[in-house]
């Protein structure tokens, strides 16, 4: 999975700081089902560009054709970049699941 989704593990509070998340009606932690962030592109090692977004002429970011608009190719924003998590009950899969912006 590209950096910016992830399954399961544990949220990154960028903006909020950590939050309890549970579910008022059976008193359970929630558990991290999803992560989203905007971007499909890891900004340090510009690692999971698609070959035909790259030059195979040049090496490293200056390879990346398009330049910014080659990391958010879906266009997807949350909140004001901001990544989304989903959690989820681990007691009742019935129990609706809960989103948070962070």
């Amino acid at each position: 999975m590209p950096p910016g989704r992830r399954v399961g593990g544990f949220p990154s509070w960028a903006s909020t700081g950590p939050m309890p998340v549970g579910y008022a009606a059976c008193a359970t932690p929630m558990r991290l089902l999803l992560t989203a962030e905007g971007t499909e592109t890891d900004g340090g090692s510009r690692s999971w560009v698609p070959l035909e977004d790259r030059d195979p002429a040049l090496r490293g970011p200056a390879s990346i054709r398009g330049g910014s608009s080659v990391s958010q190719p879906t266009g997807l924003r949350f909140g004001r970049d901001q990544d989304l998590h989903v959690f989820t009950c681990p007691i009742d899969p019935g129990h609706p699941p809960q989103w948070l912006l962070s």
